[in-house]
C-alpha cells in the first residue's frame, strides 16, 4: 500500500494549508530559483507566504525558510513520509513554529527573522542565475530595500552595508546550522560601519 498522500487540484495555497493543518512532509520544488527541492513543513501561512521548517538529510530540524507561494511549481506529500516521521521522532526532533511571525511582506518577514536569530540569510534573484545567497545582520530598512551588515563565507564582516532590494528576493532563511556556525566564527561586528552603499539588482 502507497503511502503517498496526494494531493487535490485546488491550488498551491490550499495544499500548503492541507500540509500545514495535517502537519505533513513536503517536498517543494520553485523552477528557475532554486536546483531540487525545499524539504519540510509548513509552521506559518499568509496568503502570499509560507514559512517552512526544513528538514536536513540527516533526518533532523535545520532552520527554516520563507517563500512566496506563487513560486512554488511543484508540491507534494514526501513519499517517504512514514521514514521521516519516524526518524525525526527517534531522533527527538520537535516541530515548532515560531510565535508571532508575520507573513505580510518581505519588510515583516526579514524583522521576524533577525528578531529570532542574530543572522538572517536573504536570497536574491540574479537573472538566469536563480538564487544567489547574502548573509548578515539586518541593519536597517530603507523604501523598498533590506540593508544588511554582511558576512563573507569565511565569516569575516564586511566593513560596509549592502541594499537589496524587496522585489528581487526569492526568499529569506534563518536559523540553520550553517548560519549558526558562521555566527560562532565571526560573532558580533565590531567597529564603525562604512558609509551605507546600495546594490541595485535587476
Amino acid at each position: 500500500m502507497s503511502n503517498v498522500v496526494p494531493f487535490k487540484a485546488r491550488g498551491v495555497r490550499a495544499e500548503l494549508r492541507e500540509a500545514l493543518e495535517q502537519r505533513l512532509p513536503l517536498r517543494i520544488q520553485r523552477d528557475g530559483l532554486q536546483p531540487g527541492t525545499i524539504h519540510g513543513y509548513v509552521v506559518a501561512l499568509s496568503h502570499g507566504f509560507s514559512l517552512i521548517a526544513e528538514v536536513a538529510d540527516t533526518m533532523r530540524f535545520d532552520g527554516y525558510i520563507v517563500i512566496a507561494n506563487a513560486d512554488v511549481t511543484l508540491l507534494e506529500v514526501d513519499p517517504s513520509r512514514e521514514f521521516v516521521e519516524k526518524a525525526l521522532a527517534l531522533r527527538g526532533e520537535e516541530l515548532k513554529a515560531p510565535d508571532g511571525f508575520q507573513l505580510d511582506d518581505w519588510v515583516s518577514i526579514a524583522r521576524s527573522a533577525s528578531a529570532l536569530a542574530p543572522l538572517i540569510a536573504v536570497n536574491m534573484v540574479e537573472d538566469e542565475e536563480g538564487e544567489i545567497s547574502y548573509v548578515g545582520q539586518l541593519d536597517a530598512i530603507e523604501p523598498g530595500a533590506l540593508i544588511l551588515r554582511e558576512l563573507d563565507p569565511n565569516a569575516e564582516w564586511y566593513p560596509d552595508t549592502g541594499g537589496y532590494e524587496l522585489e528581487a528576493i526569492g526568499s529569506i532563511g534563518f536559523g540553520s546550522g550553517y548560519l549558526d556556525a558562521l555566527w560562532q566564527v565571526a560573532g558580533a561586528p565590531t567597529g564603525p560601519r562604512a558609509p551605507l552603499f546600495r546594490v541595485d539588482r535587476p
